[in-house]
């Protein structure tokens, strides 16, 4: 997988995993803003890149309107269709 994708997965597995645990019948659509329990660092080891890659990767996605970055470690994901077309 490319950096792109590996990012775009690796939200999207995060976002089903915090649904999974808040299971709230209201809130049937994914959660779209979730706190990533990892630092940016910990992000690229787990997902074998760079920081440096992985910062940029937010940002792509930030700038195609996909996501939003309201903190460091929070992310809101505005368009789920298109990070699932990122993830491959």
């Amino acid at each position: 997988k490319s950096a792109g994708e590996k990012i775009a997965s690796f939200l999207l597995e995060m976002a089903d995993r915090l649904f999974d645990s808040s299971c709230s019948a209201a809130n049937f659509d994914i959660v779209s803003r979730l706190e990533l329990p990892f630092s940016r660092q910990q992000i690229a080891d787990l997902l074998g890149l760079t920081i440096e890659t992985v910062s940029r990767q937010f940002t792509r996605l930030k700038d195609a309107g996909i996501i939003t970055l309201p903190s460091p470690r929070e992310v809101e994901i505005r368009d789920r269709a298109a990070l699932e077309a990122e993830a491959g």
